[in-house]
């Protein structure tokens, strides 16, 4: 009997002593990739990394929407390639930390406040929603041009 409440007592210690932890939730920037040309259709091939990181967050995969994590720091640098045309992505943001519990912990929540970017694929940035959170949506468009008969 003294064996099974000993046995019992390890069981209940294990159980109570596991370690409680749940990840910090991510506040990604949420970008939907459309044609400048309203008669264009398809997904381009989309490459993206982030500049002086050594994170490849997307390699030649065909789509229209993709998430990125911005940096703690003012402004986040990214280059995309679009059908291997590259552009860079130079978002100037501000950063909040918020508390999210005590299993989780801290995050960063960001405000885009101004986008930078290069003319080779990219027309235009369209800045939909400036508050980059843990609760994912679109934050810009990135309309780019069409390209070339024979250039795909």
């Amino acid at each position: 009997m003294k064996k099974l409440t000993y046995f019992i007592f390890l069981i209940v210690a294990i159980i109570a002593c596991k370690e409680v932890y749940d990840p910090p939730p991510q506040a990604l920037l949420e970008a939907t990739i459309k044609y400048s040309d309203p008669d264009a259709s398809g997904a381009p091939k989309v490459s993206v990394q982030g500049v002086d990181q050594d994170s490849i967050w997307i390699y030649q995969e065909s789509l229209t929407e993709f998430r990125l994590p911005l940096t703690a720091q003012g402004n986040s640098e990214f280059v995309i390639l679009l059908d291997s045309i590259a552009d860079t992505l130079n978002i100037f943001h501000e950063n909040d930390f918020k508390y999210e519990s005590m299993e989780s912990g801290f995050y960063n929540e960001h405000w885009i406040l101004d986008i930078e970017h290069t003319l080779h694929r990219i027309d235009s940035v369209v800045v939909v929603d400036s508050a980059v959170t843990k609760n994912w949506h679109e934050n810009i468009q990135l309309y780019i041009s069409t390209l070339a008969a024979g250039n795909n």
